[in-house]
């Protein structure tokens, strides 16, 4: 059965004579309308808060890449400041370990320079000289020539 057909005499009288299904309804439309309205406004609070995490989550990602960004440039800096000072203490454990220089006259041998220079013309100090000399030696088979510039390390 309905509720319409439910309905008693009386309460069908006070229906006639009252506006009581009216504000009934009109309180549920209220009552609908609020909860839309809160729902709504819950939608918009949950949009609003997604927007604000993604933003930071933007913005942290920028900065994240930022201080990546930095630190490499830092390492890549430290590399070449690194490689640079190598490549002076490289030099100047080089030229610390030369002794001097000496121009080949004819009939030298290694041997007599090396008598010359350390006081020793034993295969020991003379092999010094022909290692500091190899790219040079190694030209001439294994000989040096008058002319030749030769490193002199020191012992």
């Amino acid at each position: 059965m309905a509720p319409e057909q439910k309905k008693n005499i009386l309460d069908s009288a006070i229906d006639l004579l009252t506006d009581r299904d009216e504000k009934a309804a009109a309180a549920a439309a209220a009552a609908k309308a609020k909860a839309d309205a809160e729902a709504k406004a819950k939608a918009d609070a949950e949009a609003a808060a997604a927007k604000v995490k993604a933003d930071a989550e933007a913005k942290a990602k920028a900065e994240a890449a930022a201080t990546q960004k930095m630190l490499e440039e830092t390492k890549a800096a430290a590399a070449a400041e690194t490689a640079k000072l190598r490549a002076e203490l490289d030099a100047k454990a080089k030229a610390d370990a030369i002794l001097t220089t000496h121009t080949v006259v004819a009939g030298e041998t290694l041997s007599g320079i090396a008598l010359k220079y350390y006081g020793h013309a034993t295969p020991e100090y003379w092999n010094k000289i022909k290692d500091a000399n190899k790219e040079l030696i190694d030209k001439h088979k294994g000989n040096i020539i008058a002319g030749d510039k030769l490193i002199i390390p020191k012992a």
